[in-house]
């Protein structure tokens, strides 16, 4: 399948690391949520019961080719109950076939209490771990049974994953024993491919001082009014430049040439993605 995958990037300069702010998301719409998705329940006591929503990256599907310090995930809560706990885990697994995937203990775990004030919103809860470099990460959402059997009510509120109607590069994954799915099982093979889970794991990718230096990449003037030019040196060329702002919207993309203009743009800091046949870096560029 081809993938399409949204990339938010921030470029930070930490002693001698480069830290690039990434969100990894397989949704085209990674923000809106304002449809609310399916689980599983018990059919006669009409209680709501384990369901697991999965949700895979493959670092470098991503353009990722160093280790991946995660600092948050986020996912969209459709319906929920007050008080509902659910339970974040982080996966390292061998394939990104999430049926047929060997899930290990969880590397990284944490919780969440959920308000029904936050329904239909996108829900950010940090969590700290580093991936190694070419992992492949499951992020699962995991929401208990009640077992109280109080019915249709508490059923539909207890916990239900919320999505929008835009794409998806990638499949969104439901496990819940009850209702025959014993692995986790994409949506389109239950019957509900227009359930595409908002699930995202926001981070840094890590790169030590050699990648840094692995190019020569000069950026003058900067600051500048207008016109920034970019030098990659005479062994060295530019394949494609992306332009952000310090939020990590996309304001030009697939930039050919050796020269970006800002004329347009407010006085302020945006990110310049180099991309070239040696590599990739981001840079600081400054609008007067």
């Amino acid at each position: 399948m081809n993938k399409n995958y949204l990339l938010n990037t921030l470029a930070l300069i930490i002693g001698i690391n480069l830290f690039a702010q990434t969100t990894l998301t397989q949704s085209a719409d990674p923000i809106t949520i304002n449809t609310t998705g399916i689980a599983c329940t018990k059919v006669i006591e009409k209680d709501y019961v384990d369901n697991s929503f999965y949700r895979v990256y493959k670092l470098s599907d991503f353009g990722i080719s160093g280790d991946f310090e995660i600092s948050s995930l986020e996912f969209g809560q459709g319906k929920a109950r007050d008080g509902k706990e659910l339970t974040l885990n982080i996966y390292t697994v061998d394939t990104d076939d999430l049926f047929t995937a060997s899930f290990g203990a969880p590397i990284a775990s944490t919780s969440y209490i959920c308000s029904s004030g936050d329904n239909n919103k996108l829900i950010s809860v940090a969590l700290s771990v580093n991936i190694p470099t070419g992992s492949i990460i499951a992020f699962e959402i995991f929401a208990a049974e009640n077992g109280d059997g109080l019915g249709s009510t508490d059923t539909t509120e207890d916990f239900l994953p919320g999505f929008n109607s835009g794409l998806e590069n990638d499949h969104s994954y439901l496990q819940a024993p009850v209702c025959f799915a014993n692995k986790p099982t994409t949506l389109t093979n239950l019957g509900f491919s227009n359930n595409r889970y908002v699930m995202n794991i926001v981070g840094s990718e890590v790169l030590g001082v050699n990648d840094f230096n692995a190019f020569k990449l000069s950026i003058s003037p900067n600051p500048t009014k207008d016109i920034i030019t970019i030098d990659t040196g005479s062994s060295n060329a530019i394949t494609n430049m992306n332009l952000y702002n310090i939020t990590g919207q996309l304001l030009q993309k697939s930039i050919k040439l050796p020269s970006v203009d800002l004329s347009e743009l407010k006085s302020g800091i945006y990110l310049l993605e180099v991309s070239t046949i040696k590599g990739k870096a981001t840079r600081k560029v400054i609008k007067r």
